[in-house]
């Protein structure tokens, strides 16, 4: 939501971190940005160009960001209720979908529920499932069974014991954002960015959740 993070100097503001994103976009280079849990303002990065589909999940809104250079090929875009953008780069026959699935310790079948609609939604198959997924590791089992691939991050993407974004937040680590593959298309060198940025004498991070980011590779 591009809130102040605790540690932050007494004058940071949402702008401030917009800019942050800005410079960690424009340093990864990537050909697709997922965010989740914005404040109906998009980050913006002038290399990558925003879909058309902004819809607002639980919390926040949902935006996908694309190369200016991939973003000039045959590109779909749908939204699947609040929890979803799909965009279908129709010359790879490949769909990507950002997802914002629902909160909650008890809310696993809700999200299942939630990615079996983003599987029939999908105008193809290979299909990449990234963004805040909520689910703890064992809900992945079914979509195991489905044949999807998604290891388990090589950190925790969310760890307010070393990440104090909130000064009062509960202290627990979560593997939330989480990437699943279906067959026919891989994701490897996922990186969880998990370094802090380091202004005025103050180490902090910019959001309560790491960015993740990997390489798809079609089959």
């Amino acid at each position: 939501m591009l809130e102040r993070p605790a540690d932050a100097p007494f004058y940071w503001e949402s702008s401030n971190t917009e800019a942050a994103v800005r410079e960690q976009v424009l340093a990864l280079t990537p050909d697709v940005v997922h965010y989740q849990e914005l404040p109906a303002l998009v980050p913006f990065v002038e290399t990558h160009t925003m879909m058309p589909a902004n819809p607002k999940s639980h919390s926040g809104n949902l935006a996908t960001l694309v190369s200016n250079e991939l973003a000039a090929t045959n590109l779909r875009v749908v939204a699947v209720d609040g929890f979803a953008v799909l965009t279908t780069f129709t010359d790879l026959d490949l769909t990507i979908a950002n997802v914002h699935l629902v909160a909650g310790k008890g809310a696993g079948p809700d999200r299942l529920m939630q990615i079996s609609k983003v599987i029939e939604a999908s105008p193809t198959l290979p299909l990449v499932i990234v963004g805040d997924t909520n689910m703890r590791v064992a809900e992945a089992d079914p979509l195991f069974e489905l044949g999807f691939s998604g290891n388990k991050p090589p950190h925790a993407t969310w760890d307010s014991h070393r990440n104090r974004f909130r000064a009062d937040g509960y202290e627990f680590s979560a593997y939330f954002t989480r990437w699943f593959a279906s067959p026919g298309v891989s994701v490897s060198d996922i990186v969880v960015h998990r370094k802090p940025i380091e202004i005025d004498d103050r180490s902090f991070f910019i959001s309560d959740h790491y960015a993740l980011s990997g390489r798809i590779v079609l089959a």
